[in-house]
């Protein structure tokens, strides 16, 4: 009996073993699904669409993101880049894109972290950019219909909001449309159709003027930055005094190192609205008059002294 007994519970503990494992394997997996919205679609010769890159955490935290992708670059042309709405709110690589290779890269982080789409949130809370397409307007390959493909490459991770920069196990997947040989009606642009819908201003922002000695040579310079939660920024333009707008990037050197100037920045978002921040300089206090003070003493002084003088002699000579 005592080997039966034996018998019986072996399976029995391996069971058991084998399900807390289980139990184990789940808890130390972090998940992350990086995705692009529509997934599916058809267009035709001269279409601008746009593509939405999402990312779903799995009830994870996470707070960097780095995504490359490819392209039909045969078949797709890129227009534009959009970081407008995006949960991305540190870029440390600004959105590249390299039409005759068919890849976009971009990674940013989101200091605070971020834990997931909050049920119920109109807002794109899981959004980290928009890719602008345009379908050529002529007969692309073959004649017939043509495949376009945007997919993610192996090279793109998202870390966890954990202090250890842990990689999350990532999931990826692919779009892929269907591009019609010919129109059979008007194309359509989605992108203008948003760029028309903005009309809401760049975030406010400052200008700070700072100078250290391992930047620009210790020379003064300035930083600025702004976010668009629409169509996103485009540009940021620089005027210092007199002199005219130009385009600039954060930091920037000064052309005027005395610090005398007015300075203005203008960022500029995607559809042309524009939100200006202004710097002026302080004027130099001047020291106080003390010599006016000084002299007008001295001046009431003698004029005291020349009115009692010519009392006493007037008085003098009346007693004669």
């Amino acid at each position: 009996m005592g080997n039966n007994k034996t018998k019986l519970n072996v399976p029995i503990l391996f069971s058991v073993l084998f399900s807390v494992g289980l139990v184990i394997a789940s808890i130390g997996t972090w998940a992350a699904i990086l995705y692009l919205e529509p997934s599916t679609g058809e267009y035709q010769p001269g279409d601008t669409f746009l593509v939405e890159i999402k990312i779903d955490t799995e009830d994870e935290c996470i707070n960097v993101v780095e995504a490359n992708l490819s392209f039909s670059q045969d078949i797709l042309q890129i227009v534009d880049f959009s970081q407008g709405q995006s949960i991305l709110t540190l870029w440390v690589k600004q959105p590249e894109i390299n039409q005759e290779s068919g890849l976009i890269s971009f990674s940013g982080g989101i200091p605070a972290g971020f834990c997931g789409r909050i049920p119920g949130d109109p807002e794109a809370s899981d959004l980290l950019g928009k890719i602008i397409f345009r379908v050529p307007g002529f007969r692309v390959g073959e004649p017939g219909e043509n495949i376009a493909t945007i997919k993610f490459l192996d090279t793109s991770q998202v870390l966890l909001n954990d202090g250890l920069g842990t990689k999350a196990e990532l999931t990826t997947k692919r779009a892929v449309f269907t591009i019609l040989a010919e129109a059979s009606e008007p194309s359509k642009d989605e992108w203008q159709k948003e760029l028309e819908e903005d009309t809401i201003l760049p975030e406010s922002f400052e200008i700070e003027i700072h100078q250290d000695p391992t930047v620009f040579e210790g020379k003064y310079f300035i930083i600025f930055s702004t976010t668009d939660k629409q169509t996103g920024l485009d540009h940021f333009e620089i005027k210092e005094g007199e002199k005219d707008w130009k385009t600039a990037k954060s930091p920037y050197l000064l052309e005027d190192q005395e610090l005398k100037s007015i300075i203005k920045v203008k960022a500029v978002d995607k559809a042309g609205n524009k939100r200006t921040a202004e710097y002026i300089p302080e004027i130099p206090k001047k020291p106080f008059p003390y010599w006016i003070i000084i002299t007008t003493i001295f001046i009431v002084f003698v004029a005291v002294i020349v009115w009692w003088y010519l009392k006493s002699k007037i008085k003098s000579q009346k007693s004669k």
